[in-house]
């Protein structure tokens, strides 16, 4: 998928899981997610590591979110919105063709999301904007 469509589901993501908190704080929280939701395609732009390898697994995103509450000593929340933002993107690309290796490094086996998974292309521009579309009009129910 593409980052603005990971981006709209990690702001999604962040409002769903903070109700009733003050502005400021859901500001932070969106901020938090979105960073999260597209850190997986890192790999983009290291050339040693394949993309959607290791960073498109759930090691990851365990990792992730033990990462965050190592290194930051911050609240647990943080840390589960980490690796939930990144199991949020595991779950977008694996509606994708090429699936993401979910078990990896235990298994390099490539898995799609049930039913739809492998059915929609990364590229697909109605794709993208029907789930953009999707998650800020959640946004806006939930919030309003």
């Amino acid at each position: 998928m593409k980052l603005r469509t990971h981006a709209a589901c990690g702001i999604l993501l962040a409002v769903l899981i903070s109700p009733n908190v003050p502005l400021e704080v859901l500001s932070l929280l969106i901020c938090w997610a979105v960073v999260w939701s597209v850190i997986s395609d890192i790999d983009h732009y290291i050339p040693t590591v394949r993309h959607r390898g290791i960073t498109h697994s759930l090691v990851f995103a365990l990792f992730s979110g033990a990462l965050v509450f190592a290194v930051g000593k911050t609240q647990l929340n943080y840390a589960i919105l980490a690796s939930l933002s990144v199991v949020m993107h595991l779950m977008l690309d694996s509606l994708t063709p090429s699936g993401v290796p979910l078990w990896m490094p235990f298994s390099g086996k490539r898995v799609r999301f049930p039913i739809i998974g492998g059915h929609i292309r990364s590229d697909n521009r109605i794709a993208n904007m029907g789930i953009q579309i999707v998650a800020v009009l959640a946004i806006c129910f939930i919030l309003f």
